[in-house]
């Protein structure tokens, strides 16, 4: 019997990523050590995708800061809840009626 084989990534699944993330996620794939041979800084995007090499690794980036996310929501500084109303224009504000400027 043969071995199954990951299928390869669409390289067009960089359109989705930054480059910061696709780094991110080849860093976990490999656990913080990249091997000399490959040189990021150097790499496009797609080449990227395509040494990250398993849908799994981007399916688990993508969940962890999914979970993340609630997280930081809710560290940040809660938005009032009361109707928001427009700013007043200030006194040197004012229009010309005769110009409309």
């Amino acid at each position: 019997m043969g071995k199954l084989k990951a299928p390869s990534i669409d390289p067009n699944v960089s359109r989705y990523f930054s480059r910061k993330e696709l780094i991110d996620i080849i860093n976990k794939r490999f656990d913080g050590s990249i091997p000399k041979e490959h040189n990021l800084a150097e790499m496009e995007n797609e080449e990227l995708v395509a040494l990250i090499g398993d849908e799994m690794y981007i399916i688990s980036y993508v969940t962890e800061t999914w979970t993340r996310e609630p997280r930081e929501a809710s560290n940040k500084k809660p938005m009032s809840k009361g109707r928001v109303e427009p700013e007043k224009p200030k006194a040197d504000d004012k229009k010309d009626t005769k110009t409309g400027k």
